[in-house]
C-alpha cells in the first residue's frame, strides 16, 4: 500500500511518522518564510510579460501582449496556465503582481504540506529538508519573484503524491497541468513512466488525463495562436543556440548545486542523500530535480535563475536525507532529541530569513520599477500609444501599457530577422529605446549612426540615478559585462529639432 516500505522502515527504527499537524506547521513555516523574502527581493522582469498577458486576457483582449498589432497573437509566454490563473483575481480588481506573489507563497505552502505528507516515515530528514527549502534565500528569491516556478513545483510534488497514494488519475492531472505551466513538465511524465507506474492499470489511469489535459491544450492553443510552441521557447533557442558546451554544462552545475557559497558546505550531504532517497518515497521528485539538471546541461540552453527551482528542491531534499544519515550515525548509542532539533532548525530559518528582510532591502522595485511607473505615467504612454524598442520587455510593457517591439522575438516575431537591437531600431525607428547598460547593449547602439536620432530622457537604475544629462549618459569606459537592472530610455528626435 502507500508508503508501506518506508512506513515498515520507520517502525523498525523505533521513529514516530509525522503527522498532518507537523505537516501543517512546516508548510506554515514555508510561507513565513516567503513572506519575509518578499521584503528582500523583487519581482523579475520577465514576470511582468505573463502579468501583461494575464491583464489583457481579463480585459477581454485575449491572451497577447500587444493587442490590436498585426503580427498578434503571439503566444509569447512560456506558462499559459499561470498567465489564466494570473487572469481571474484580476477580474474581480486584484493587483496581479500581489496576486502573483501571494499565489506563489501558498504554493509553496502546500509543497511544503505534501512533501512533509510524502516523506512522514522519516521525520527527521524530512523535516530537515522542508526547512531548507522555506530558508534558502536562493530559493525564496524565484518563489517570490513572480514567476510559475512554484506552482511547476507545487504541480510536480501533487503528481508524486497522488501517485503515491494510489491516485493515478489526480497524479496524471496535476502532470498534465504541470506541461502546461513549463515545458520541462515532459520530463515529469518520463519519470514517473520510469519510476512510479507499476502496473499497466495504473498506467493507464495515469495517461489518460495526461492524454486529455493535453490534447486539450494542444488543440487551443493552435486554434489561437496557430501553434503550441511559444514563441519565447524557439526566439531563446534560436538566440542562444542549443547543443551540448561545457561552459553552459557548468553554469548549469553551479546554478543547480552551489548556487551560493554556504551550499559548498552541503554538497557531502547531498551526495549521501541522494542515494538514500532512491529507496523512499521521494524518490520521483529527487530524481526529476537532478533531471533536469542533466537536460539543461546536454541541450547546453541559456537558463535564467527560476530554471532551478525544482533543481534546489531536490537538492533540500537529498540535504535532508543526507544530515539525517549523518545524525542517525553519530548517534548511534546515544540519544538526541529530533523534535528539538527540528524546532531549532525552525527558528533558525524564521531569525534568518528575518535578518534579511531587514539587511537587504529590495532597491529595485522603488529605484527602477516604480521610477519607470512615474515616468510612464507623466508622459501619458496608455493614452499616447508611442512605440518602445526594448530587449526586457516585461517592467516597461506592464508599466506602460503601450505597444512594444521587442529585439529579443520573445513576442514580437518579426525582430528575428535582426541581428542585434540596434538594428532594429535603425529599421523601425521606434518612438523610444529602452537600452540595457552593459557592454553588449550599450555600445553597439553608441557606436552606430543612429544614436544620433535619440536623446536620454530618463534612466532606471537601482543606483539612484537622477535625470540631470550627466547622469542619464553612461561613460563607456565604466561599462560592466554582465546585466544589471539599469536602463537609458531614448526618445527618437523628431525631425528637424
Amino acid at each position: 500500500m502507500a508508503n508501506l516500505r518506508d512506513r515498515d522502515a520507520a517502525s523498525a527504527a523505533g521513529s514516530s511518522e509525522l503527522g498532518r499537524g507537523a505537516a501543517l506547521w512546516l508548510a506554515w513555516c514555508a510561507m513565513a518564510c516567503r513572506v519575509l523574502q518578499v521584503q528582500a527581493f523583487p519581482i523579475y522582469d520577465d514576470a511582468f510579460i505573463t502579468f501583461r498577458y494575464a491583464r489583457h486576457l481579463a480585459a477581454g483582449d485575449g491572451m497577447v501582449f500587444n493587442p490590436g498589432a498585426p503580427w498578434e497573437p503571439v503566444l509569447g509566454t512560456t506558462t499559459p496556465l499561470y498567465a489564466a490563473l494570473l487572469a481571474l483575481p484580476a477580474l474581480i480588481g486584484v493587483a496581479i503582481p500581489l496576486a502573483s506573489l501571494t499565489f506563489n507563497v501558498l504554493c509553496d505552502g502546500a509543497s511544503a504540506y505534501l512533501l512533509a505528507r510524502l516523506g512522514a516515515a522519516r521525520p527527521l530528514a524530512t523535516s530537515l529538508g522542508v526547512l531548507a527549502f522555506a530558508a534558502l534565500p536562493v530559493i525564496g528569491r524565484i518563489s517570490v519573484g513572480g514567476m510559475e516556478a512554484s506552482l511547476f513545483a507545487l504541480l510536480c510534488v501533487a503528481a508524486v503524491h497522488a501517485l503515491r497514494n494510489e491516485r493515478p488519475a489526480r497524479a496524471g492531472l496535476c502532470a498534465g497541468l504541470a506541461c502546461t505551466t513549463r515545458p520541462e513538465g515532459v520530463l515529469l511524465l518520463a519519470v514517473l513512466a520510469l519510476f512510479e507506474l507499476r502496473t499497466l492499470a495504473r498506467a493507464r489511469r495515469f495517461l489518460v488525463p495526461v492524454a486529455v489535459v493535453g490534447i486539450g491544450a494542444v488543440t487551443i492553443l493552435r486554434c489561437y495562436y496557430g501553434e503550441a510552441i511559444p514563441q519565447s521557447v524557439q526566439a531563446k533557442a534560436s538566440n542562444h543556440g542549443l547543443g551540448l558546451e561545457l561552459d553552459r554544462a557548468l553554469e548549469v552545475l553551479e546554478r543547480g548545486l552551489w548556487p551560493s557559497p554556504e551550499m559548498w558546505l552541503g554538497l557531502p550531504l547531498v551526495a549521501v542523500g541522494l542515494a538514500r532517497s532512491m529507496r523512499h518515497s521521494l524518490r520521483a521528485i529527487v530524481i526529476l530535480g537532478f533531471g533536469l539538471l542533466v537536460a539543461y546541461g546536454a541541450a547546453g540552453a541559456k537558463t535564467w535563475g527560476w530554471y532551478f527551482y525544482v533543481p534546489l528542491l531536490a537538492w533540500c531534499v537529498a540535504c535532508g536525507e543526507g544530515v539525517g544519515a549523518a545524525l542517525s550515525i553519530a548517534s548511534r548509542g546515544r540519544e538526541f532529541a529530533p523534535r528539538a532539533l527540528v524546532l531549532g532548525a525552525a527558528l533558525l530559518a524564521l531569525v534568518g530569513n528575518l535578518a534579511l528582510a531587514l539587511a537587504r532591502r529590495d532597491r529595485v522595485s522603488g529605484s527602477v520599477y516604480a521610477a519607470m511607473d512615474n515616468w510612464c505615467k507623466e508622459q501619458d504612454t496608455l493614452g499616447r500609444q508611442p512605440t518602445i524598442l526594448a530587449t526586457d520587455i516585461g517592467a516597461i510593457g506592464w508599466y506602460s501599457g503601450t505597444r512594444i517591439l521587442d529585439s529579443e522575438a520573445l513576442v514580437w516575431p518579426a525582430a528575428r530577422a535582426y541581428e542585434r537591437q540596434v538594428d532594429a531600431l535603425r529599421a523601425e525607428l521606434p518612438d523610444y529605446a529602452l537600452v540595457v547598460v552593459n557592454r553588449a547593449r550599450m555600445l553597439p547602439f553608441r557606436a552606430d549612426p543612429i544614436a544620433a536620432r535619440y536623446e536620454p530622457v530618463a534612466r532606471f537604475s537601482t543606483y539612484g540615478l537622477t535625470r540631470d544629462a550627466v547622469d542619464l549618459e553612461p561613460r563607456l569606459d565604466l561599462l560592466v559585462d554582465g546585466w544589471k537592472p539599469d536602463y537609458v530610455l531614448y526618445r527618437r528626435v523628431p525631425s528637424g529639432d
